[in-house]
């Protein structure tokens, strides 16, 4: 008399036992996963970083009411594939314009290979033209004067100082203080300029 295993009766029980083992544990590996996800998602989701900037409701510039110095036009078409940082100031800048100055060539310098996405304008909100020393320290910054109070309106008012971020299809995205920490504006404006 032979002993077959699928013939003794004491080891089906535990047979069916292992085989009952094997399949919960092949359950839980697929569903533990999804189930951690769940919790970590809606349960105890991490917090949300802030932005530094102010995200806005995109907003056009109106391109046609921009002016170099030299009296030509800047049209959209010139920087369309450039992010614009965009500060608006009288000409006359006093210290805590420089330092915004500073802070925005610096902030564009930071982006490494990247940095030629963007360009710096600056809007003059007065008649006076700004120091020859200054503008030699900056010698990416373009000046642009508004015609029109529409443009200082989009930009935050004539005496409102921000620093405005502009994408490649001219529309207003961001508005930032004149005055942002310096290392988390740096990195926000890293990632806002690779899309």
């Amino acid at each position: 008399m032979t002993t077959d295993k699928h013939s003794n009766p004491a080891a089906a029980p535990a047979g069916k036992l292992k085989g009952r083992l094997m399949l919960l544990a092949i359950v839980a590996v697929c569903v533990l996963p999804l189930l951690a996800a769940l919790y970590f998602r809606y349960v105890s989701a991490p917090p949300v970083k802030a932005t530094v900037g102010q995200p806005l409701d995109p907003v056009p510039l109106p391109f046609g009411s921009l002016q170099r110095l030299d009296g030509s036009n800047l049209e959209h078409s010139q920087v369309s594939a450039k992010w614009l940082v965009i500060f608006a100031a009288p000409g006359g800048c006093d210290e805590r314009c420089q330092h915004t100055l500073y802070l925005t060539r610096q902030a564009r310098t930071a982006q490494g290979r990247n940095m030629a996405r963007i360009d710096r304008l600056w809007v003059l909100t007065d008649a006076t033209t700004p120091a020859p020393g200054l503008m030699a320290a900056h010698p990416d910054l373009v000046l642009i004067r508004a015609t029109d109070a529409q443009v200082l309106q989009v930009l935050g008012g004539r005496d409102g100082r921000h620093i405005n971020l502009i994408d490649r299809r001219g529309l207003l995205v961001f508005r930032y203080s004149d005055d942002p920490e310096p290392k988390a504006f740096i990195r926000e404006l890293g990632k806002l300029i690779r899309f």
